[in-house]
C-alpha cells in the first residue's frame, strides 16, 4: 500500500513539475523525465513485487503508463532524446543474453525440435484463422482474399519474434535453472529465426498479393538489418576479445563499451540493436569464453539494477494507439499465438529428446516479444503500401502487451511446479 501511495503522490508531483517545465531546453526535460522516470519504474517494481509479480513487468507498465502513449510526462522529443541510453541499457541485457549461448550449451536436438513446432505451430494458427476472417478482419476487410493472404501470413510470421534481454531479466526475479537457461537460449534462436522468416514470407506474398500491394522489394529490409546487425556484432564481440586482454580493463568498462557500440550501430545504420548485442555476446561466449566469463559474472552482480532504465525507456516507445482502434483483435491475435507456443510444445514433447518440463510449461516462458518485434512491425508498415500504418500500430499494440504479460507467464513457468527444475532436455 505504501508503494503505491508513493508512486500516486510522486507522479501528482512530476505532472505539476511536467507543465511548469513545458518551455525548457530539451537537454534539460530530457535528463529531468529520466531521472522522473526511474524513480517511478522502482516504485512500480516494488509494486509489482508485493504482487507476486516480475518487477520487469511493472518497468514496462510504468515506462508505458507515464510516457507519450498515456500520461505524457515523458514526452515524446523527451524519448526521442533519450534513444541512445535506451538503446544501451536494452543492449545489455540482449548482449548478457547472447553470453548465456556458451559453446558447451549448443542447442540439442530436443531443443531444436521444440524451436521447428513452436515456430511453425504459431505461425501456420495464426495465419489460418487470420485469412479465415478477413472479411471481418479490420486490414483486409475491403481487399480481395489474396491480399488477405498476404496480411495473414506476415501476421504469422510476426509471432516468431522473442524478446531475449527481458527474459534474462525476468530470470533475474525467478528460480531459473535449467529450465530457464534452456528457454533464455530459445529467446535468443527464435529472435534470429523470426527475422529470416520474416524476410522469406515477406518475398513469398509479393507474386501472391494484387499489384502495389506490397512492395517490391520489402523482403530486403530486414534481410539488410539482421545482415548488418550479425557484422557488427560479430566486430563487437571480436575487438572486445582483443582489447580486453591487450588492455586488461575492468568488465564493466567493456560491458558497457559494447552496449554503446551496438547503440551508436543502430543509431547510424540499419542495424538492430537487440540483434547486435545479441549476436556480440553470442560471438564472445563461442569464441573466447575465457573473456565472456568475467563478463557474465560481472552483469550477474551489478546488472539487474538496470533494468528499471532499460524496460521503462522500453516502454515509453511503445505507441498504444493500434490497441485503442483495434482492441478486439490485439486479444484474438494474442490467444492464438499463446495457444499455437502449448500446442507446438505439446507436439515437441513427443519427441523422447523434450522432457515433460519444456513440453508442459515451456510456452509460458516463450510469450515474452520486444526489440525485434518491434522491428518487424516497422518493416510490414513500409512493405504494405495501402494499410501498413494499421498493420503497424496492430503489430505493435500485440508486441507491447507480449512485453507485459511475458515475464508474468514466464516466471509462472519456473515456479508453478517443483518438478518443473528437473532437467529439460536429454542433452542439457
Amino acid at each position: 500500500m505504501r508503494s503505491l501511495v508513493s508512486l500516486l503522490l510522486l507522479g501528482v508531483a512530476l505532472a505539476l513539475l511536467h507543465r511548469f517545465t513545458a518551455g525548457a531546453p530539451l537537454a534539460a526535460r530530457a535528463t529531468l523525465a529520466l531521472g522522473a522516470l526511474v524513480v517511478l519504474a522502482e516504485l512500480a517494481g516494488r509494486l509489482a513485487a508485493r504482487w507476486r509479480l516480475p518487477r520487469v513487468s511493472g518497468f514496462v507498465v510504468a515506462g508505458i503508463v507515464f510516457g507519450p502513449a498515456w500520461l505524457g510526462l515523458v514526452r515524446a522529443d523527451e524519448a526521442e532524446a533519450l534513444r541512445l541510453v535506451s538503446d544501451a541499457a536494452i543492449a545489455l541485457f540482449a548482449l548478457r543474453a547472447g553470453l548465456a549461448m556458451r559453446a558447451s550449451s549448443s542447442p540439442t536436438d530436443g531443443v531444436a525440435r521444440y524451436l521447428t513446432t513452436s515456430v511453425v505451430v504459431p505461425f501456420a494458427l495464426t495465419a489460418a484463422v487470420v485469412y479465415s476472417v478477413h472479411p471481418w478482419f479490420p486490414l483486409t476487410v475491403h481487399q480481395p482474399s489474396r491480399d488477405a493472404l498476404a496480411v495473414a501470413l506476415v501476421l504469422g510470421a510476426l509471432t516468431v519474434a522473442a524478446a531475449p534481454g527481458l527474459a534474462w531479466a525476468t530470470l533475474g526475479d525467478a528460480p531459473a535453472g535449467p529450465l530457464g537457461d534452456t528457454l533464455l537460449r530459445l529467446h535468443v534462436l527464435r529472435d534470429i529465426t523470426a527475422v529470416l522468416l520474416f524476410t522469406v514470407v515477406l518475398a513469398l506474398v509479393r507474386p501472391l498479393a494484387s499489384a502495389g500491394a506490397v512492395h517490391t522489394v520489402a523482403f530486403s529490409g530486414p534481410l539488410v538489418t539482421l545482415g548488418v546487425s550479425v557484422v557488427a556484432g560479430a566486430i563487437l564481440a571480436w575487438l572486445a576479445s582483443r582489447y580486453s586482454r591487450l588492455l586488461g580493463l575492468d568488465p564493466g568498462i567493456f560491458l558497457v563499451a559494447v552496449a554503446f557500440g551496438a547503440a551508436l550501430t543502430g543509431w547510424l545504420g540499419p542495424a538492430e540493436v537487440t540483434l547486435t548485442a545479441m549476436i556480440a555476446g553470442l560471438g564472445l561466449a563461442r569464441w573466447d569464453d575465457e573473456s565472456a566469463h568475467p563478463l557474465r559474472r560481472h552483469f550477474d552482480a551489478r546488472g539487474i539494477a538496470l533494468a528499471a532504465v532499460a524496460f521503462a525507456l522500453v516502454g515509453t516507445r511503445f505507441d498504444l494507439s493500434g490497441l485503442l482502434v483495434l482492441w478486439p483483435w490485439v486479444p484474438l491475435l494474442v490467444g492464438l499465438r499463446a495457444v499455437g507456443l502449448y500446442w507446438g510444445g505439446r507436439w515437441a514433447g513427443r519427441g523422447p529428446l523434450v522432457t515433460d518440463a519444456l513440453a508442459d510449461s515451456g510456452w509460458l516462458g516463450l510469450i515474452s516479444q520486444a526489440g525485434v518485434g518491434v522491428l518487424l512491425a516497422g518493416a510490414g508498415r513500409r512493405a504494405f503500401p495501402e494499410w501498413g500504418v494499421s498493420f503497424e500500430g496492430l503489430a505493435v499494440a500485440v508486441v507491447a502487451v507480449h512485453a507485459v504479460v511475458g515475464p508474468i507467464c514466464m516466471r509462472w513457468a519456473l515456479t508453478r511446479r517443483p518438478a518443473l527444475m528437473q532437467g529439460v532436455t536429454g542433452g542439457s
